[in-house]
């Protein structure tokens, strides 16, 4: 058995270049896969995190499992999805993770996926039976959150498609007593306020969505590029070639978008990201919030980005500046208490949880984490 202590097997992980840590870990083996660093983040965590197919596909075939959580409740399972990698939750899926299993949120890993608008996760989630009409600790379910969270563009109206054709309800209620109906109306998401009411109707680009979840990408992009110029057009061809990692020409067309509508902001940001270029995707989610009549997108996927990266302070921020115009919004408080807890404020995190207890008062996401 081999004895290397379990800091010096993490800083291999470290390693940019997934050769060599396969190589360094192969020489270890019989590794325990289930041993963790301090944040209760096992190596297939951090595989997942740095988006490492084949560091994960190694740990998973040792003996990794997909759904052991780490300190804050999160599983490489829902960690996937909630960071968008399509391809390592398919991968994942291979492993017969817990379907229903849920995160510090209680969301299932459909939920996350909705709100950030990782069409790719949704659908491989709903394929796999990930139940559609689960209830987070906030009364939310993955159709409140792409409505409540996503805005009236063709990625979240494309969403609530998926969603609403796989059975998701739209008569659930939140704890406020609104629908995702009830949301779209409010917020005057013409787009998705249609699919909800009237159902999903066929375009001129059904079968080029159909075609693209498909991974039929070269049919789809002969038909598209046929088509008349629409921001439509601009939207799929981005999608095709955003699939095809040609991500030059998908920026190209969410370029030409962005001209006319800021909601391609986030495409471009979504790209960038993919492309580890994290200030260009922070700047685009800056456009998008200037162009934008509904900043609040953008400032709050924003923030997820600088959470995601460990830069709190400044996502701390941003939640204050959503908070100073919806004060009563317990899901705002909540991400600004789990970055303040990263930082060690306690006491600060606690206070902004009694804030939301008192406006949920039932809730027991605040019973347990207001310690």
């Amino acid at each position: 058995m081999n004895t290397m202590n379990n800091q010096a097997v993490f800083k291999i992980l470290q390693t940019e270049d997934e050769q060599t840590i396969l190589t360094m870990l192969e020489a270890l083996s019989p590794l325990d896969t289930a041993i963790v660093n301090g944040e209760g983040q096992t190596m297939l965590h951090l595989a997942v995190k740095r988006n490492q197919l084949e560091v994960a596909a190694w740990l998973l075939n040792m003996g990794s499992h997909p759904n052991q959580k780490d300190h804050t409740m999160l599983s490489p399972f829902i960690a996937a999805a909630a960071m968008g990698h399509a391809v390592l939750f398919q991968l994942l899926l291979l492993y017969q993770p817990d379907l229903t299993e849920v995160n510090r949120f209680g969301g299932t890993a459909l939920l996350p996926s909705s709100e950030k608008g990782f069409l790719p996760v949704v659908q491989l989630a709903l394929d796999a039976g990930v139940p559609v009409n689960h209830v987070n600790q906030l009364g939310w379910t993955a159709l409140l959150e792409a409505v409540v969270l996503g805005n009236d563009g063709f990625l979240y109206q494309e969403i609530v498609e998926e969603l609403v054709v796989k059975g998701a309800d739209i008569t659930i209620q939140d704890f406020d007593g609104n629908t995702a109906v009830d949301y779209a109306k409010n917020q005057q998401m013409a787009n998705i306020y249609s699919i909800l009411t009237e159902g999903v109707v066929e375009t001129s680009f059904t079968e080029v969505k159909r075609w693209i979840r498909e991974n039929d990408y070269y049919r789809a992009l002969k038909r598209l590029l046929a088509m008349e110029k629409s921001l439509e057009q601009f939207y799929y061809l981005g999608v095709v070639y955003e699939r095809l990692h040609q991500y030059d020409t998908a920026q190209f067309y969410y370029k030409k978008g962005f001209q006319e509508d800021p909601q391609f902001a986030y495409y471009l940001a979504n790209v960038a990201k993919k492309q580890q270029h994290i200030e260009q995707a922070l700047s685009y989610y800056d456009q998008g919030a200037k162009e934008s009549e509904t900043p609040e997108f953008f400032i709050y996927h924003q923030s997820n980005v600088l959470r995601e990266i460990d830069r709190h302070q400044e996502a701390i921020k941003l939640m204050d500046s959503l908070l100073d115009n919806n004060p009563d919004r317990v899901d705002y408080m909540f991400h600004k208490a789990n970055s303040l807890r990263r930082l060690g404020q306690y006491q600060a995190a606690i206070d902004v949880m009694s804030q939301a207890n008192l406006l949920q008062p039932a809730n027991p996401l605040f019973f347990r984490d207001n310690r």
